[in-house]
């Protein structure tokens, strides 16, 4: 409701509260769900989902949730998926996402500077990782971890991290260009490739406040706080950790973390999935994945950034679109990488130069200028690469953005990064289908269509009638089962039905059979006719119905087939679901409704 409302002429000072009351509000529902999951769990109840999922993707959407909170300390956010993790996986998303929410949640509220690092790899290869550190790393205890020439370490932001095994020396093992492979790797990548199942490692690494030693041994404990002064400062119920334990376990993994005060955190999960047939990415309109343009691949760019990490993260978001990558760790290496005067053919030059914006000093590197006037003196201007500075604060934006031909505001993502370059390269990019979910598109979908809403609450057809109008559609709504198969009796006008699963009397399930039921004798009757000679095309009644239920775990989704329903969406009503139910079922449905 609150939703509809901020759709409506409201003031600034309206719209200020009702968001206000929204965010609330949502904050609300995700602690409660919390306390139902931790009930679940414990009595057993916790279902897990088996769908097909784009790991890369969804990695990439929990980052961005967080991203105008750390641009606003100007933390480095980054995300980091091996190559050795297959790009599509067979599990829960949703609990996934949950896990990682929480723990990045987490990371980011107690993080003031430094970096948080979302980090996936197989399981396999990052106990290799820790074999080959000598001294692991243990809570609170001092160990020796030097820092690099100029004072930083070799981490995504330069500060130091508590996980000793999470340094560069161990990181760069999981790179898709390394040159040397002991054979004990490779005998593990190929034991791995031959087994239906994975476990994967994600570990999520901050440089914030650190965990207390005396609260150590509590984290996981349901709504205990490691200090009794954190949830006064930054908020919280202490239950998350519990839950993210919860679900770590459900799925064959488990969690652990190792922190030092004043250094920082890292926690770890583990999680076992299935590797997702070849055909799921297309198969399914449950499968949860993106697809990324190819019209960059081949492209050639430059990165410089003196810091290893950050630059490998960089590397594999460019690599994700197809794009070569270049790492130079000063400007005037970058400099030379793309201004020889023995240049070759121009396919072969660099279109791009990435430029990390603590490598950039406008005083002193006046090298770049002088480089990029003297191609244009020479009638070069047309191999001139693009300029591209990354930040991680907008601020950054109005005091480069003269200088350079974009800047873009980290956390990277594949996607964005897509976005940006394709108006910034005029790359003529195909519009896919599935993205258009757009309000405008979205209309020209319902628009006129009849709708029957189900609902035994009054509020959710409130609800559910005005998202439907909103696009266009003629909603009429009853509150039972009973009600639905009255006006379902073909012939009849609707062109789709959203109908509840949970209603007294004849739940959504019940009702459902029973439309089933009276389009079978409608169409065998139909199909008589037709046969008798009357020479009229037969087409049979099959009304498109949806669920609407909040519990979309895979045992109610099976029992939405088996009771003759076509799919389900989800509550609250969302516009890309929404779109997505409506775009595969009620298009091409005006001949049978009429």
């Amino acid at each position: 409701m609150l939703d509809m409302l901020l759709g409506t002429d409201l003031t600034m000072t309206q719209k200020d509260f009702a968001q206000t009351a929204q965010d609330c509000g949502k904050a609300l529902i995700i602690l409660i769900n919390d306390v139902l999951d931790r009930a679940k769990f414990e009595a057993g109840r916790l279902e897990l989902e088996e769908v097909p999922f784009d790991l890369r993707t969804l990695t990439d959407d929990v980052i961005s949730l967080f991203a105008s909170k750390l641009r606003a300390k100007c933390i480095e956010l980054a995300v980091f998926v091996s190559d050795d993790v297959p790009k599509l996986v067979t599990g829960d998303p949703w609990r996934f996402r949950q896990i990682l929410t929480n723990l990045v949640g987490n990371a980011v509220k107690f993080t003031e500077r430094g970096h948080v690092f979302v980090r996936v790899s197989l399981a396999e290869n990052s106990t290799m990782e820790a074999n080959r550190v000598p001294n692991g790393n243990l809570n609170g205890k001092d160990c020796k971890v030097e820092p690099t020439a100029n004072g930083a370490f070799n981490t995504l932001s330069g500060f130091q991290a508590a996980d000793e095994r999470n340094s560069w020396e161990c990181f760069k093992l999981l790179l898709s260009d390394k040159e040397l492979l002991s054979d004990e790797l490779e005998g593990e990548k190929s034991s791995q490739n031959d087994s239906d199942h994975v476990t994967l490692m994600i570990s999520i690494e901050d440089t914030g406040v650190g965990i207390p030693l005396h609260a150590q041994d509590r984290v996981f404990t349901p709504f205990m706080q490691a200090d009794s002064s954190t949830s006064r400062n930054y908020g919280g119920t202490g239950i998350g950790l519990s839950i993210s334990k919860c679900l770590a376990e459900l799925m064959g993994g488990q969690i652990s973390f190792i922190s030092r005060p004043s250094i920082g955190s890292t926690f770890t999960f583990s999680a076992v999935v299935k590797r997702a047939s070849k055909d799921t990415s297309c198969d399914s309109e449950r499968s949860l994945s993106e697809a990324l343009p190819t019209a960059f691949r081949g492209m050639k760019a430059i990165l410089v950034d003196g810091k290893p990490v950050r630059s490998a993260v960089t590397r594999y978001h460019l690599n994700r679109l197809g794009i070569i990558v270049q790492v130079v760790n000063n400007m005037s290496m970058g400099i030379q990488a793309f201004g020889k005067n023995g240049a070759t053919e121009s396919r072969e030059k660099p279109s791009m130069l990435f430029i990390e914006n603590d490598m950039w000093r406008p005083e002193t590197d006046i090298q770049l200028s002088n480089r990029l006037h003297t191609l244009r003196m020479n009638g070069q201007a047309h191999e001139l690469p693009k300029l591209i500075l990354l930040v991680t604060s907008e601020a950054d934006k109005d005091k480069y953005g003269s200088t350079f031909n974009t800047v873009m505001c980290k956390p990277l993502r594949a996607s964005t990064i897509a976005s940006c370059l394709q108006q910034l390269l005029k790359v003529d990019i195909p519009a896919r289908k599935e993205n258009q979910n757009r309000p405008s598109f979205l209309r020209s979908l319902l628009v006129g269509k009849n709708i029957l809403v189900v609902d035994d609450n009054k509020v959710n057809l409130r609800v559910a009638q005005a998202a439907l109008k909103k696009y266009g559609a003629k909603v009429h709504c009853v509150e039972s089962g009973k009600d639905a198969i009255s006006l379902l009796q073909p012939p009849h006008c609707f062109h789709a039905c959203f109908m509840d699963v949970q209603m007294p009397e004849m739940d959504g399930f019940e009702a459902t059979r029973q439309i089933r039921e009276m389009e079978k004798k409608a169409n065998e009757i139909k199909r008589e006719q037709s046969s008798s000679g009357e020479g009229s095309t037969f087409v049979e009644w099959h009304l498109p119905v949806l669920a609407m239920t909040a519990d979309v775990i895979q045992a109610t989704y099976e029992e939405c087939m088996k009771s003759g329903m076509d799919g389900y969406v989800s509550k609250p009503f969302d516009e890309q679901q929404l779109y997505q139910a409506v775009s595969r079922l009620v298009v091409g449905t005006a001949d049978s409704a009429s």
